[in-house]
């Protein structure tokens, strides 16, 4: 009896090891095929042109009121 205990905690323990492994490694699949887009789509903003506002770093239609589109 003291024998079967000892086997099914074995078993439990495997399973539950088993479940974990199991559930990081989908977790660290799903995580690494996600795609991220930028942010205010600037690669698409550069190809399409417009002025380069010096404040931000990206180009812009020129509307920004705080914008900088001069270099000194």
């Amino acid at each position: 009896m003291n024998n079967f205990f000892k086997c099914l905690i074995g078993v439990l323990r495997a399973a539950v090891r088993f479940v974990l492994k199991f559930s990081e490694e989908a977790v660290r699949f799903l995580a690494s095929s996600s795609q991220t887009t930028p942010a205010d789509d600037e690669l698409n903003n550069s190809f399409r042109g417009g002025v380069m506002n010096h404040r931000t770093g990206k180009f812009d239609d020129g509307s920004d009121p705080a914008g900088w589109y001069e270099r000194d």
